[in-house]
């Protein structure tokens, strides 16, 4: 591969510009497989400037090769449908008690206590200072009454030894990942923070929160960005779909020590809900049941436009999109078995298949068809599910546009399931073409929002 391939790998990979100026080492030679290595070792493909000297995040595959004992998982004790509140902050203690300490601050390669891992493949949309990747853009008005600005909000995920032998059993091979009949194992863990741009000025229970450099320029330049948000995704049986997903949020006015400790639950999710629309919710006065939503939470945004964390009262985060749901969008992972490139047919066939959130939030038949229960099964018929984890889908996506793109003779050898029978062609052979750069706050926010890490 040249430098211009590489150059261009942020574009074939999620169709935008986060690796224009790509800093990932060349591989010794132009094979495939050590080609794909090189890639799949690469932390972070995009520019910095005016922090060269500082630390750099760092790529950390702890893949265990036997199963880890959860026995003795704190939040195993607890019942997460009655107490909802305390098995998350089970959760939390359990993620912070070392990653939180100031000698690790989260790069985890420094937790020598535990072991904890990122996922593969998206070295083009990691910054490299935290390894943080674009979420989606949080509009005026959202976060507190007195925003009046867009606020850009970044975020980086981890995930405990449980998910990292999950993912281990796919990435074994880093030229040949495995997703046939994957899941993870009860126990897996993932952990995001999530930062803003929003100034305490505009949104005042951000004062004295956690604050962290970060290289989200398109050119690598830096700015300020503070924690707002900490979500979890635990597999756990007792969940009726497999998985609780919940939110935490920073509150500046609650009593703490610590950044941690004055992390809030914000609410716990464990399905869709599809019974609640905008008929039974206005009509029949139906709320949300498979959820809890913190009430003093709630009441801080019930004042805003966005009313409601998450749809008609559903679980969801304040950077989160509020006319969805947490699990309702994880839900959508899944692996098509081959690339479906930015701007092409697949890629209109895999939108309409793959139902989204409702564009009018009014509109029953829409609603419907996104806020889904489907327990184990895969959110499309005849492709492989990945459990709930949108990086994962993300990042298999990257690699399988990646190798169609440049190696296309090794694009039927590099998966373990049958590909989607898309009706298209021969137009999956044309290159796609990059996305156009935004060019107002609006369009950089939708571009952020389709190419975010978890996202929601």
């Amino acid at each position: 591969m040249n430098r211009i391939a590489f150059i261009i790998l942020g574009f074939l990979m999620f169709g935008g510009p986060s690796a224009a100026q790509a800093t990932c080492p060349e591989p010794e030679n132009k094979e495939f497989a050590t080609v794909a290595t090189a890639l799949f070792n690469c932390s972070s493909a995009r520019p910095l400037k005016g922090a060269e000297q500082e630390r750099k995040f760092q790529i950390h595959y702890d893949f265990p090769q036997t199963a880890p004992d959860t026995s003795g998982l704190p939040w195993l004790s607890i019942d997460p449908l009655t107490e909802p509140a305390a098995y998350m902050q089970a959760i939390l203690l359990y993620a912070t008690k070392n990653n939180g300490k100031p000698e690790v601050d989260w790069r985890i390669e420094d937790n020598k206590v535990e072991s904890w891992c990122h996922a593969p493949w998206f070295q083009a949309l990691r910054e490299p200072l935290h390894g943080m990747t674009s979420e989606r853009w949080s509009r005026p008005l959202e976060l507190h009454k007195l925003q009046k600005d867009w606020a850009r909000n970044w975020a980086v995920g981890i995930y405990n030894d449980v998910a990292c032998y999950g993912l281990g059993e796919i990435w074994n091979d880093p030229t040949f990942p495995k997703t046939k009949d994957f899941s993870f194992p009860d126990g897996a863990l993932g952990i995001k923070m999530l930062f803003t741009t929003a100034m305490p000025s505009q949104v005042p229970y951000l004062t004295g929160s956690k604050e962290w450099t970060v290289a989200a320029a398109d050119d690598g330049g830096t700015m300020p960005m503070r924690l707002l948000q900490m979500d979890i995704s635990v597999k756990d049986k007792r969940s009726p779909n497999g998985w609780f997903f919940g939110t935490f949020m920073y509150d500046a006015t609650q009593p703490g020590d610590t950044v941690y400790e004055r992390l809030v639950p914000v609410g716990l999710i464990w399905g869709s809900d599809p019974d609640l629309s905008a008929t039974t919710y206005l009509d029949k006065a139906l709320i949300a049941k498979e959820g809890w939503v913190n009430p003093a939470v709630a009441a801080r945004f019930y004042a805003l436009p966005r009313q409601n964390l998450g749809m008609f009262g559903r679980a969801n985060g304040p950077v989160d999109n509020p006319k969805s749901a947490c699990i309702t969008c994880h839900q959508r992972a899944l692996d098509w078995g081959r690339a479906v490139l930015p701007k092409s047919p697949n890629e209109e066939q895999a939108n309409a298949l793959l139902p989204d959130v409702p564009y009018d939030p009014f509109d029953d038949a829409a609603a419907k068809a996104y806020f889904r229960n489907i327990g184990h099964d895969s959110p499309v018929p005849n492709t492989q599910s990945l459990d709930y984890t949108l990086q994962v889908s993300k990042g298999m996506t990257a690699f399988r546009n990646w190798v169609f793109t440049e190696f296309p003779d090794h694009a039927a050898s590099t998966t373990d399931i049958t590909p989607y029978p898309f009706k298209s062609s021969t137009a999956e052979n044309a290159p796609a073409k990059p996305a156009a750069l935004a060019t107002d706050e609006f369009n950089a926010g939708t571009t952020i929002m389709n190419n975010n890490l978890f996202a929601k």
